[in-house]
């Protein structure tokens, strides 16, 4: 059965296929001499994943291509491959790293050249760099070596790599460079499961609102709001559109998956303000609004066909409750 996405990797897709952000991440981590290697205005996104169907809730990756620069070709030996070189994100979206990442993230490597080669193309050099964003600090092997723990006499025999590493767990936010939208997104995955980004919620959102298109800005809204919500349990619909419309009165489609994200309440608390003094009432069907806007969501993440307003006016709370939590249980199951 296919894995289907779990919350950071769809989030970090989308953001990382924008292609300003993947190139401000790419001349942030990368050095002068390696960039000045890299045209990185042809850079563009590669279909595909390398990674194992049973490990897709640990760790996503992203593939992305890019001409080496003029003043590399023109010095590259005869029999040297001088089209294009691969840049590789692997993105690890545990709480805690994984001592068989180096060893993962070669095997992935090996399996882009084999597919070049399948292909009928040369072998090219690949850039890997691996973000992580878990809560404690990265402490597992970063090359092989370490893994293996090999005796001196035998290490020259062995396989010599090394992978560079992005931890923002170690990182202040003024550390984090590059574009603001870089910047934005990088801090979002940093913070994405702490209560503090729910005071800070409304300085990122200003900053993504400030660097992204304006045609972009409403599919970038639904897809922050979709993860924020799903992996912070400190923000629900309500506190996302609160915060939203401090910073931008912005209106979605009707019916629209990102309207459903921000709706407050169902049906204004099921009629909210027919009768005064019917707060009892209003309150209920505010619960029930928020309920029903965590489930739609969840559904829509894991894949199912969300359920309609008219199919939920026949539940209560508790029937909504147990729903919400079944899928919930279903999302952590995928999750560490």
């Amino acid at each position: 059965m296919e894995q289907l996405p779990t919350p950071h990797n769809s989030f970090f897709h989308f953001a990382l296929s924008h292609l300003p952000n993947a190139r401000s991440l790419i001349e942030t981590q990368l050095n002068e001499a390696a960039l000045a290697e890299l045209d990185l205005e042809t850079l563009q996104v590669e279909t595909g994943s390398f990674i194992d169907a049973d490990l897709t809730e640990k760790f996503s990756d992203l593939l992305m291509s890019v001409r080496l620069s003029k003043s590399s070709l023109s010095s590259a030996l005869p029999d040297e491959p001088a089209d294009r070189a691969l840049v590789y994100f692997l993105f690890e979206h545990k709480s805690q790293s994984d001592k068989m990442t180096v060893f993962q993230l070669l095997s992935y490597i090996i399996r882009i050249w084999e597919k070049r080669l399948r292909d009928g193309l040369e072998l090219c050099p690949i850039i890997p760099l691996v973000v992580y964003h878990g809560e404690r600090g990265w402490t597992a092997a970063r090359s092989i070596g370490e893994l293996l723990c090999c005796r001196p006499a035998l290490a020259e025999y062995q396989v010599d790599f090394r992978f560079p590493l992005l931890d923002l767990s170690q990182l202040s936010d003024v550390q984090i460079n590059g574009a603001p939208i870089l910047q934005s997104t990088l801090r979002l995955l940093k913070y994405s499961r702490s209560q503090q980004l729910v005071g800070m919620l409304g300085e990122l959102l200003g900053l993504f609102v400030k660097s992204i298109p304006e045609n972009q800005l409403p599919e970038w809204i639904k897809a922050i709001g979709v993860y924020v919500m799903t992996v912070n349990k400190n923000i629900d619909a309500q506190e996302y559109k609160q915060t939203l419309k401090s910073i931008l009165p912005v209106q979605f489609e009707p019916g629209s998956l990102a309207d459903r994200l921000l709706i407050q309440g169902r049906e204004e608390g099921r009629e909210e303000g027919r009768e005064e003094g019917r707060e009892e009432g209003r309150e209920e069907g505010r619960e029930e609004g928020k309920l029903t806007g965590k489930i739609q969501m969840l559904q829509e993440l894991l894949g199912d066909t969300p359920t309609t307003d008219a199919e939920f006016k026949s539940c209560d709370i508790d029937t909504l409750t147990t729903r919400l939590a079944e899928l919930q249980q279903r999302l952590r199951d995928r999750q560490t």
